[in-house]
């Protein structure tokens, strides 16, 4: 006797259990993709402002070296004011200052860290170093007196000759 073949209108158990398995996977795979992006994402605007407060941090010192104040070592100071209230990181910074390999030059170095809130530890590091005339060497004062000095005898110079 024959048996008929019945024509099935739906899918199977197995059929069903592979696919959601397939569909586990990729969301698990597209969890850590969207993970690892936010992490980037995140380094990379600690990055940015690391960079743009170590420029402004440099730029303060350079300019009381040129109004003469000789710069001075900072280690692990906080930065007062932050561009982003919403972030979720802290920022020190350190400079040091350091003889550099020509004579009345300073090496000065400032690193800003970008620091967790939650865990306390630095997400990112950026560095920036900057040679700069030693303020204490009174180069401007010598200046000063070499002007005068050339004053002095341009004036002898022309009151000599009368």
């Amino acid at each position: 006797m024959r048996k008929k073949h019945s024509l099935r209108g739906g899918f199977s158990l197995l059929e069903i259990l592979l696919a959601l398995a397939i569909l586990g996977g990729a969301l698990a795979i597209l969890s850590r993709i969207v993970d690892t992006g936010m992490v980037a994402a995140r380094e990379s605007r600690d990055l940015s402002a690391a960079r743009i407060l170590t420029q402004t941090k440099i730029a303060e010192i350079l300019l009381e070296a040129q109004a003469g104040i000789s710069p001075q070592s900072v280690t692990a100071a906080e930065f007062q004011t932050l561009f982003d209230s919403q972030s979720n990181s802290d920022f020190q910074y350190s400079v040091e200052v350091n003889p550099a390999a020509m004579d009345g030059m300073l090496a000065i170095r400032v690193t800003v860290q970008s620091i967790d809130k939650d865990l306390g530890e630095a997400r990112t590091t950026y560095s920036l170093v900057r040679w700069v005339i030693d303020p204490m060497l009174g180069l401007e004062e010598a200046e000063a007196e070499e002007d005068a000095y050339l004053e002095e005898k341009a004036a002898l110079a022309s009151g000599g000759g009368a």
